[in-house]
């Protein structure tokens, strides 16, 4: 290639070899001035471009970080709110879990109650709570923690309604059984019939204290003063306040199931054929009246009109009866 410099124009020769044709181009002057321009222009629409994109990507950025930074204030308030909700459940779970402790506690008492049908006698008690002082280091609470202690009274809740359930079936049949043995306790003879302990003569064969001959005494003779009180042993009703020569002033009690009680040789009578009597309610005043040699109480005791020794059946004081 070679220039040839005119005085209006160039020409610019190709020489592509030495057997081909020579191509001749002839430009204007003024494209000397032309190229560079063009090539100005290129440059400058590179560098336009260039900051073009820089303004672009900088408006970009700040696009992002604007939207960043309120996606953060959004996170930051989201997790506060949840460790908020989360401190809150573990008191919740704590609490929970105080109660649960309470609950077993109130569930032990209630299993006692299974124990009432056994028993023939009934009984209060009452407890006080003593303070109870407590101590240690403290601890933040753990995820782990709370999810063990949620998962730990879940399972408790769900084993005390199971023993609820279990138990308020049973309280029902246990009712009965306390109704029933309440019943059974107030028509059975189990007290003694005056304040007197001593026993002058016993249930058995004896000497009779008239004729001295062998016979059947088919009760126990308790000593006792001149007006001493008598009262019913069991619940029942009045069969006889009546006299007759042998008994003299006696009053016989009937307390159901084949059970009767007999009192003899009473000074006085104070209850009437048919009443109803509770146990430990006064009916009588000791005396000396029929087949009798001194003041006492002949008691008996009949199963099916069939005398048994009463000396069983004495169990306790009436003020002791609850």
């Amino acid at each position: 290639m070679k220039l040839i410099w005119g005085k209006k124009a160039f020409t610019l020769m190709i020489i592509p070899g030495a057997n081909r044709r020579t191509v001749r181009i002839k430009l204007p002057q003024s494209s000397l001035y032309l190229v560079p321009g063009l090539m100005l222009l290129v440059l400058g629409g590179f560098c336009f471009t260039i900051y073009w994109q820089n303004v672009q990507s900088i408006q970009t950025k700040n696009s992002l970080q604007q939207a960043y930074s309120g996606q953060e204030q959004k996170l930051t308030s989201q997790i506060a709110d949840q460790n908020k909700e989360l401190v809150e459940l573990q008191a919740n779970l704590i609490e929970m879990s105080h109660q649960t402790e309470a609950f077993q506690a109130k569930l032990e008492e209630i299993k006692q109650l299974r124990n009432v049908a056994e028993l023939m006698t009934s009984s209060e008690s009452a407890h006080k709570e003593k303070s109870q002082h407590v101590g240690g280091t403290t601890s933040p609470v753990t995820p782990e923690n709370a999810a063990a202690l949620a998962t730990g009274t879940k399972q408790g809740l769900t084993l005390l309604v199971h023993d609820m359930n279990d138990i308020v079936t049973s309280l029902k049949e246990s009712e009965k059984q306390i109704v029933e043995a309440q019943h059974l306790k107030s028509i059975t003879p189990t007290i003694w019939p005056i304040a007197s302990r001593t026993i002058t003569s016993g249930f058995g064969i004896r000497s009779d204290p008239f004729t001295q001959k062998p016979s059947m005494h088919t009760g126990l003779d308790i000593d006792g003063e001149l007006n001493d009180p008598v009262y019913a042993t069991a619940e029942g009703t009045v069969l006889l306040s009546t006299w007759d020569t042998d008994h003299g002033n006696h009053i016989v009690i009937d307390h159901t199931r084949g059970i009767k009680t007999e009192y003899l040789h009473l000074n006085k009578m104070l209850v009437s054929r048919g009443a109803k009597v509770v146990k430990g309610q006064l009916i009588g005043l000791v005396g000396s009246t029929g087949r009798s040699t001194g003041t006492h109480l002949h008691y008996e005791v009949r199963v099916n009109d069939v005398p048994v020794n009463p000396r069983p059946y004495l169990l306790s004081d009436r003020k002791d009866e609850p």
